[in-house]
């Protein structure tokens, strides 16, 4: 008898536990660094108004386009097509 009542207890305390993670789950904040990037895609880029091919880009579509262009990646489909002749 002194069995079944250790058992039901372990039972009893593993589902609280089990509760209390569920519920602290929700709880938590999500992934850090998609947050960031999330808010880096709502702001407007700071270079919009010096540089006019970044009107309408976000911070993050300029952060991407700036590392485009330092790795030399074309722009357009006529560009892909010169470098391949």
């Amino acid at each position: 008898m002194r069995l079944r009542k250790r058992y039901v207890f372990g039972a009893s305390v593993l589902a609280g536990a089990g509760l209390l993670l569920l519920k602290n789950k929700d709880k938590r904040e999500a992934d850090p660094l998609k947050e960031y990037l999330t808010h880096l895609d709502q702001d407007l880029s700071p270079d919009a108004d010096k540089d006019p091919d970044e009107v309408g880009l976000t911070k993050l579509d300029s952060i991407y386009r700036a590392e485009w262009q330092a790795n030399g990646y074309p722009r357009s489909k006529k560009e892909l097509e010169d470098l391949e002749k």
